[in-house]
Parts: C-alpha cells; structure tokens; sequence
C-alpha cells in the first residue's frame, strides 16, 4: 500500500468505539465507568483495550490520583484537532443517514445518560429538581431513569429510584424523545398529541422547551417530518 496519510488515519480512527471514546471525550467524559455507561454496547475488556490503545498512538493521557487512586483519561492536544472532524462526520450522518433506523434502535440507559447533558439545571427552581422519565415501550428493567439536577452541580442520572419525590414524569415512547431531542420531531406537536406526557409541578412542565435543550446536530433538523 502506498503511503498516504489517510490511511495513516484510518489505521488510528477505524477500531471500532475508537471515535465514540473520543467523542465522549469531547463532551466531558473522562472515566472508565462513565464511558460504560455512555457506551454500554462496549465490554469492559474492549474499553481497557481501546483506551490503552489511544495512550499508546499519543491521543489521550491517563492520569492516577495518587491520593484516591481515581483514574482519570484526558484529551492530548492531538486528540484536541480531531473535534471538528468528528463534529463534521456527525453533521453529514445527520444529513445522510437513515435516522429512523437509529432512533428505533436507541438503547435508553445511554440515550438518558447522554440526555443529561442537555438539561439546563439554571432554568430549573433553584433547588434540586428530580424528573422521572418513563418508557414503557422498553423492557421492564430498562423502562425508568430519574434525572436529579441541581443548580451549579452536574446533573445526574439514577438507574433505581433514589427516593425523592418527583417534580416531574415524562412517559412516551423512547423513539419519540429520541426524535425530540435530535430535532426529526416537534416537542410542542409531541405534547399536544399526548405522545409525550407530562405530569406533575406545572411551572416545570410549561418550561420544558427552556431547560430542555436539544442536541447540536438539531439545528439541521427537518422540523415537521417525524421520525416513524
């Protein structure tokens, strides 16, 4: 093969997960168990694999806190360049590829864990808010997550109840937020034809499109042409 820099590219960007492991990065992630959980496709045994792979090629750094032995995975300067390829590869899916497929298939823990992100806590009372998601299209383990938010504190999920009272439960299916949330559907047309359903404090419900905060990619979004 001749050389070519592409090449070169692909041989450090093709495993598979590498660019997920870097786009978790990019929005925050820097530990092991937070990465299973953004990924949950992927066995603990590949993640090890697949981040020690990306110390070795100069992509990402690990740091130990010798103190409480936490480890921490950290973006190098060339891991750094690599956002607006991945930023654009994430764009020309968005326009190309067949979404409804993808939104079917979305798999709940990760979808809600990637969701935090998008919850502006600053828009919330300030107090901490508890928002149970319900789907009751998934399996029965897999049909509740409770979002905690908190201003000035990062916005946590629970995967088991956590015991606080509920400011606020949303139940649709999970292709409808998914849909929602990347922008293939509408929030408010959702709401009005009682495929998202909203219950509990109403100040809360009536902000949702203000501390609800769609992804990036939704500004490319075909508002009007819901996902089926």
């Amino acid at each position: 093969m001749l050389y070519c820099p592409v090449n070169m590219a692909c041989e450090v960007l093709q495993p598979r997960w590498t660019i997920h492991i870097l786009a978790e990065m990019w929005w925050g992630t820097s530990r092991f168990n937070d990465f299973r959980r953004a990924i949950p496709r992927m066995s603990p045994s590949l993640l090890s694999k697949r981040l020690a792979e990306l110390e070795h090629r100069g992509l990402i750094e690990r740091v130990e806190d010798k103190a409480t032995g936490k480890v921490e995975y950290l973006r190098t300067q060339a891991a750094v360049e690599l956002e607006p390829i991945i930023d654009v590869l994430g764009k020309w899916a968005y326009r190309n590829a067949d979404s409804s497929e993808e939104v079917c298939n979305a798999e709940p823990g990760a979808f809600v864990w990637n969701l935090r992100r998008s919850i502006d806590a600053e828009a919330l009372p300030a107090r901490r808010v508890v928002i149970k998601l319900h789907f009751p299209d998934q399996p029965k383990t897999e049909q509740n997550y409770w979002i905690t938010a908190r201003p000035r504190a990062p916005v946590d999920v629970c995967y088991i109840d956590p015991g606080y009272d509920i400011d606020l439960y949303i139940t649709c299916e999970l292709a409808i937020l998914v849909s929602v949330y990347f922008g293939y559907s509408s929030l408010t047309r959702e709401i009005e034809n009682d495929r998202i359903n909203l219950i509990g404090k109403a100040s809360i419900a009536r902000s949702i499109d203000r501390w609800l905060i769609l992804s990036s990619f939704a500004r490319d979004a075909p508002i009007g042409s819901d996902v089926k």
